[in-house]
């Protein structure tokens, strides 16, 4: 009678262990599936906040606890101007107001007043930009992105980068995935080319164009291949 009492109660014990190991089992299990679940939750509200903010119908917030917290750290900072520094050339200026007015003089005959307000302000623009230097400004790459003109634009907004070379000034083009700027363009210096690409290349592709159009030449310059950087 005892040892079958003892064998009774060696079962009962089994049958409780048994019990406990499959219920930590089940609950192990639960915890899996509901981080698994969570992950799955977080990625699908990173990537709808990501496209709501491509879109432009949203704003990066500072505080996203569903966001990994990136310390931001300067990696290279340089200073270049604005714009390219295009020499003015008085009598071309006058050749070009010249034409110009001829056709403003035509859009006047046709009633095209709205046209004709464009052309002269870019006139205007062109004169200014021929007589001011450009403005110095600052630009970084750092470990959340490039802050250009003072605005950081985050790596999951850039696509792709490459450089071009105009006389001896070389410009620094980012494509994006925003709308509006759908490119960034950056003035850097000969010896900065090397620095930049290295730090870019870890993060985007570098743009292989095959077509580079003449008007793409006069606004940029001449592509430079990655082969020649």
């Amino acid at each position: 009678m005892k040892t079958e009492k003892k064998k009774s109660g060696f079962s009962t014990e089994l049958s409780d262990i048994a019990k406990v190991l499959s219920g930590e089992l089940q609950l192990r299990k639960r915890e899996e599936e509901v981080e698994k679940l969570t992950q799955k939750a977080v990625k699908k509200q990173k990537d709808l906040r990501r496209k709501k903010i491509i879109e432009g119908e949203a704003r990066v917030e500072t505080e996203d606890k569903l966001k990994k917290v990136v310390q931001k750290i300067k990696l290279y900072e340089w200073e270049a101007p604005i714009r390219f520094n295009q020499p003015f050339n008085p009598k071309m200026f006058l050749v070009l107001t010249g034409v110009m007015l001829l056709f403003i003089m035509y859009l006047a005959v046709l009633g095209h007043y709205g046209l004709m307000a464009s052309i002269i302000a870019l006139l205007f623009f062109f004169y200014v930009a021929g007589t001011t230097p450009p403005i110095t400004v600052k630009h970084e790459i750092n470990t959340k992105g490039i802050d250009s003109l003072g605005k950081l634009y985050e790596w999951f907004l850039l696509d792709t980068f490459w450089f071009t070379k105009r006389e001896d000034q070389y410009l620094l083009v980012v494509g994006t995935k925003l709308r509006l700027p759908n490119k960034l363009m950056m003035i850097v210096g000969e010896k900065e080319v090397k620095p930049i690409f290295l730090l870019l290349q870890d993060k985007l592709l570098y743009k292989d164009i095959r077509r580079w159009s003449k008007l793409d030449q006069m606004n940029f310059g001449e592509y430079i291949p990655i082969e020649k950087i």
